[in-house]
């Protein structure tokens, strides 16, 4: 499902509905009807958690030892010293 409203948010995007101030309602209305169960406020709520997301991943994207794989599309660890240290100092 997120695929699909990812998707729907791309092109609606493409279609202008996505200003500076955030998603117009019709984008949001558009992304929610792809699913009967969910709403416009449960995408609201899915983009500010994939803005979390975001959030953590550049943080650790931006930390010494760390890279993103295209290819798989992950962050990838040049040794378990930069991710020990990471959790160390953010999740401890």
């Amino acid at each position: 499902m997120e695929r699909v409203v990812a998707d729907v948010l791309r092109d609606q995007r493409n279609l202008g509905n996505k200003g500076d101030g955030g998603w117009k309602r019709s984008a949001l209305n558009a992304a929610a009807a792809v699913n009967v169960n969910v709403t416009s406020d449960n995408v609201k709520i899915r983009i500010k958690l994939w803005r979390s997301w975001y959030g953590i991943v550049s943080d650790i994207l931006g930390q010494s030892g760390f890279d993103w794989d295209g290819t798989k599309h992950m962050i990838t660890i040049e040794n378990e010293n930069a991710w020990n240290e990471y959790c160390t100092v953010n999740i401890l």
